[in-house]
């Protein structure tokens, strides 16, 4: 039988952590291992946190926060099962993750990965179960999916839906090891091209911060020709408030952070092979993104900012709709000058 190895990033939820790394272990299926990457929390993690624990826990630690994408790279790079799957360390895995997600991988060699339902619990957990539902149905109609075996199969056309938004079932992922390497690759290798970077060293340097780990998904599409989703409430996600990047200060940051990605998509795609098919699509999404920007930036009275978003996005894809965004900016940035 196959084997599974669980990856726990970890800073500063001591209290919640101890309860993830046990939902981990207490499987109809468990896993090989569960691996901790402390990523720099102020109180050191070490493997006495888990004394009595169902099994052996592994911890590696950061001295310094390196982001969620970087520790769960470095735990997979840790790792020794033929499947990885990841966990944060506020959430829980219901009790048959494991058993139901690497009875597809095992039945079905060409399949490379199997993205995972996500069921939001806690105080805003009702919010949380309404809107990911709905974003997650536009992406399988995006991306074409077609049901098989009770999950839904995708080719490269899910890369089209993903673009345009990565809902929370497609960042809870269980891969074969060797297919996450090869998606991470892809990924260096983008950042490489765009940024024009001397080694995956130096790219993968660039790879922090928020959104980044939600980013995978769009290479995962890109690298892999065959892909599922198990869309059943198997991941159990906390909605009490706690993630940082749910936080109304984070948005200007989602901002930034999103249009960064799509920036590296686009000029990568002129290099990449696996990225030119989607060239045009990438570019009409970054445009987008800068309107988006724009748009958030007039909101919050910032008009420098969404000035210069407006301008890249009249570069990419000049539209009625943004010569209209561009008069109500003018309109907005000239009140304050009146009222003087």
């Amino acid at each position: 039988m196959s084997t599974v190895s669980v990856i726990v990033p970890t800073l500063n939820r001591r209290s919640l952590l101890r309860e993830a790394v046990e939902s981990a272990w207490h499987q109809s299926r468990p896993p090989c291992e569960v691996i901790v990457v402390d990523d720099g929390s102020d109180s050191q993690i070490t493997a006495d946190d888990f004394a009595g624990s169902a099994g052996v826990v592994r911890v590696f630690r950061n001295e310094r926060p390196q982001g969620l994408a970087w520790a769960r790279h470095q735990g997979v790079e840790a790792a020794h099962g033929d499947y990885v799957v990841h966990l944060d360390d506020d959430d829980l895995h219901a009790p048959t993750l494991i058993e139901q997600c690497a009875a597809l991988l095992d039945a079905d060699p060409e399949l490379e990965l199997v993205f995972i339902g996500v069921q939001g619990f806690g105080r805003a957990a009702e919010h949380f179960n309404r809107v990911q539902p709905a974003a997650t149905s536009r992406v399988v109609a995006q991306g074409q999916g077609a049901v098989q075996d009770g999950a839904r199969i995708f080719g490269p056309g899910l890369f089209r839906g993903l673009l345009n938004q990565v809902p929370m079932p497609f960042q809870r992922v269980m891969a074969r090891r060797d297919v996450w390497h090869q998606v991470s690759r892809l990924r260096l290798t983008a950042y490489q091209a765009a940024l024009n970077l001397a080694s995956p060293e130096a790219a993968r340097d660039k790879i922090r911060g928020t959104l980044r780990d939600s980013e995978w998904a769009l290479y995962a599409a890109l690298a892999c020709h065959k892909t599922a989703l198990l869309d059943r409430p198997l991941y159990l996600q906390r909605c009490d408030g706690q993630g940082s990047s749910s936080q109304a200060a984070m948005r200007e940051k989602h901002i930034r952070q999103g249009i960064e990605i799509r920036t590296v998509l686009a000029s990568a795609s002129a290099h990449l092979p696996e990225l030119r098919a989607f060239r045009q699509e990438i570019a009409t999404n970054l445009a987008r993104a800068h309107f988006d920007a724009a748009y958030a930036f007039i909101t919050d009275g910032q008009y420098a900012q969404a000035l210069h978003h407006l301008g890249r996005n009249f570069r990419l894809a000049p539209s009625l709709k943004a010569a209209k965004l561009l008069l109500k900016l003018g309109s907005a940035w000239a009140l304050p000058k009146r009222a003087c």
